[in-house]
């Protein structure tokens, strides 16, 4: 609670409410003590709504139709089975996902139910669609029951048909894949006849072209009757390639012998290596050998000279045995390279000779080949007329063979049957979700019923009402009677009056008198009841206190007083200017308790209470009184209580348990707030003295006469005194 700016005693006090600062102040806040207490209050609702959704879900699914659902699958084959050994016109493989996904396709296509419709009669059939329906709306009905897919990371093909009837439903299945073996089979006739009728010409074509040849080949001949004309080059021919082959190999064999004449003639005795790189021939093969030994002694010699000294016998012979591989050497390449000499020469001779037997050959063949070439172009294009003709008659009789036969890529891997059990309703399933559903339906009103509500069921409930926090907790107890400060000082609800005693007194006795109001919402809250008890605590605790019953419109405090002599003394006499203050006073039972009645009951209280005699008694009761305790009417019954809260020091609000409304807590705190009331907190009230109409307080002296209530003045004064 904000600060309250204070002023005299008799003047409007401001002070700001919470919601000011917090504008969510409010607002609902969610808490789990409140949902506990709403799930008992209301959790019945929650059950309520899950049986009910559960049993109504129940009945209509009851009642709804059964649907039962058939299933089939068959396997697409890679390629299509082969009666005969030829290749098909119409390729209908399915080789990729891409013509699997077209036959899937071609199974749920239009063209495919519609046969199915025709062979299974659907249009006459009451069960499947209602009577009446156009061919059209058949085929929406099937569509919507039909359901094909390809199996994920498969080659099988799943069909289900949802059907009322079972047996139905399988025959469908079949129907399905059986009509779309039709279907496509009278495409692919369609295809093969379209096939065969461009062969047939196109084999005419060239059975015509391929006679043209044969005539033109048959005319040529006899045109140019030249013998071996046929023979591919004639004996012409093969004399000028023989002869051609052999000048290769003289030319090949005269370049080897002038190759190893120009290594030989360069021969260096000093280095004998340069022959090496030669290919071992007939005159070559003697010099390698004499290198290679040469090379052997050459590395003998090299060991020895690192052994023995030039003089010794070893190293002589040593070196004697190199000079004699040298020497032998060079008589070799002189030999070999007379011989080579002699080869070339010859093989030089020969090279010329079959030169001129090629070119006296060639002239004698020039005559025939022009002849030759021309019939070799005829016999070409009649090869080639013949071998089209022969192919395109193989192929128009290979597709006349395949439309005999109808082989299909499709095969059941499982055959459909008829279902047992249907598909739907699910009712095992259905009933509990419709139970879960109506159960958040359930939670949904019961959170609605419990926001909507306007009963205040607890103190936090209070606290966010009103903006002020609680006092004190008056609980239960097995007394009824209102003086609990009395009759059960160790009780519960003793102690919480102390409570409420320690939150409103000051703390020091130095500062100035305290006056507490006691008010509430709407009647029966217990104003009267805690009123009574908290002036009873100050009073047992020592402090001079006066109880001011001013509900001037009925009788609460003050009507055990009420049509007794001296009974219309009170505060109503008083501010009608009738009595004292003294004389209205009387003294309670209770040691240092005074009271101050309401007396006869005014129908101009309002007027009364705002006038300037209850402020002067106010400030007169300090003079005499340590505490002063108000009781007021309910706040939202008439104006009194607003215009009296205006004038005490605090003032509590009186909640009984129950809570009242929330708009009416929050209404009354803005009203006291408004006419100038300092609303310091609330008591929650469960003590059941409450709901009695308020106690009643027996007093010691009722009527004072003028000398009575002189002699109280001053017995007052002496007690102050003292």
């Amino acid at each position: 609670m904000l600060p309250r700016e204070s002023g005299p005693r008799g003047t409007l006090s401001t002070e700001v409410s919470p919601a000011a600062s917090d504008p969510t102040f409010y607002m609902p806040k969610v808490e789990l003590s409140r949902f506990t207490r709403m799930l008992l209050r209301r959790g019945w609702i929650v059950i309520a709504c899950g049986l009910l959704a559960a049993a109504v879900a129940y009945w209509v699914l009851g009642r709804v139709p059964k649907t039962y659902l058939a299933t089939g699958s068959v396997y697409i084959s890679t390629e299509l089975p082969q009666v005969f050994d030829v290749r098909p016109v119409a390729s209908e493989e399915a080789r990729d996902l891409e013509q699997m996904l077209s036959v899937e396709r071609g199974m749920r296509s239009s063209s495919v139910l519609l046969r199915v419709i025709d062979r299974e009669g659907l249009m006459d059939d009451p069960g499947f669609a209602e009577p009446g329906t156009s061919r059209q709306g058949v085929l929406g009905v099937l569509s919507e029951r039909v359901s094909v897919g390809l199996s994920r990371g498969t080659r099988v093909m799943e069909i289900a048909v949802e059907d009322t009837d079972p047996e139905r439903a399988a025959r469908l299945v079949e129907a399905i894949k059986s009509e779309y073996e039709t279907w496509s089979e009278e495409g692919r006739e369609e295809l093969i006849e379209q096939a065969s009728a461009g062969l047939a010409r196109e084999e005419e074509r060239l059975r015509r072209r391929m006679e043209s040849s044969e005539k033109s080949l048959q005319a040529f001949r006899e045109e140019h009757p030249v013998p071996g004309l046929a023979v591919t080059g004639g004996s012409r021919q093969e004399t000028l390639d023989i002869l051609n082959t052999r000048l290769t190999q003289a030319k090949t064999e005269r370049l080897q012998l002038e190759a190893e004449r120009e290594a030989f003639s360069k021969f260096d005795p000093a280095d004998p290596e340069a022959l090496a790189g030669l290919s071992e021939g007939n005159h070559s093969a003697e010099v390698l050998s004499l290198i290679r030994d040469l090379r052997d002694r050459e590395q003998e010699f090299a060991k020895v000279k690192e052994r023995y000294l030039y003089k010794h016998p070893t190293f002589k012979e040593a070196d004697r045995a190199v000079e004699g591989a040298k020497e032998s050497l060079s008589q070799a390449v002189l030999m070999a390279g007379e011989a080579i000499e002699k080869s070339y020469q010859v093989a030089l001779e020969n090279e010329s000779k079959l030169e001129a037997e090629v070119a006296l050959a060639s002239g004698d063949a020039v005559g025939v080949e022009g002849l030759r070439a021309d019939f070799a172009k005829l016999s070409r294009e009649a090869a080639a007329d013949r071998e089209l003709h022969a192919s395109v008659a193989r192929r128009l009789r290979e597709t006349a063979m395949v439309g005999s036969v109808s082989p299909s890529f499709l095969s059941w891997q499982e055959r459909p049957l008829a279902p047992e059990r249907p598909y739907r309703p699910r009712r095992m399933i259905l009933t509990p979700l419709a139970g879960a559903g109506g159960m958040f339906l359930g939670c949904l009103l019961m959170v609605g019923l419990e926001i909507g509500d306007r009963r205040v069921r607890d103190t936090a409930g209070v606290t966010r009402a009103t903006g002020v926090p609680l006092l004190a907790r008056l609980p239960d107890g097995a007394s009824a009677d209102a003086m609990v400060m009395l009759s059960s000082p160790n009780s519960a609800a003793a102690e919480a009056f102390r409570r409420l005693r320690a939150v409103l007194i000051p703390p020091s006795r130095e500062e100035r008198m305290r006056t507490v109001l006691f008010a509430s919402a709407r009647e029966g809250e217990g104003t009267s009841f805690c009123a009574v008890n908290h002036a009873v605590s100050l009073a047992v605790q020592g402090h001079r206190t006066l109880l001011i019953d001013a509900d001037l419109r009925k009788p609460g405090l003050s009507r055990e007083h009420l049509g007794e002599p001296g009974g219309d003394l009170g505060l109503g006499a008083y501010l009608a200017g009738d009595t004292t203050p003294a004389e209205a006073c009387v003294r309670t039972p209770v040691e240092r308790l005074f009271l101050m009645s309401s007396g006869d009951m005014r129908s101009n209280a309002s007027e009364l209470l705002s006038g300037t005699r209850f402020p002067a008694l106010l400030e007169e009761a300090q003079r005499w009184f340590d505490r002063v305790v108000i009781d007021v009417p309910s706040v939202l019954s008439n104006s009194d209580a607003q215009v009296v809260a205006r004038y005490a020091d605090s003032t509590c609000l009186v909640v009984g348990e129950g809570g009242g409304d929330r708009r009416d807590l929050k209404q009354s705190a803005d009203l006291l707030r408004t006419g100038g009331a300092n609303l310091v907190g609330f008591i929650w009230n469960e003590h059941p003295a409450a709901a009695n109409g308020g106690p009643s307080l027996p007093v010691a002296r009722r009527n004072l006469s003028h000398r009575e209530s002189s002699t109280l003045v001053d017995s007052h004064k002496r007690e102050i005194d003292n």
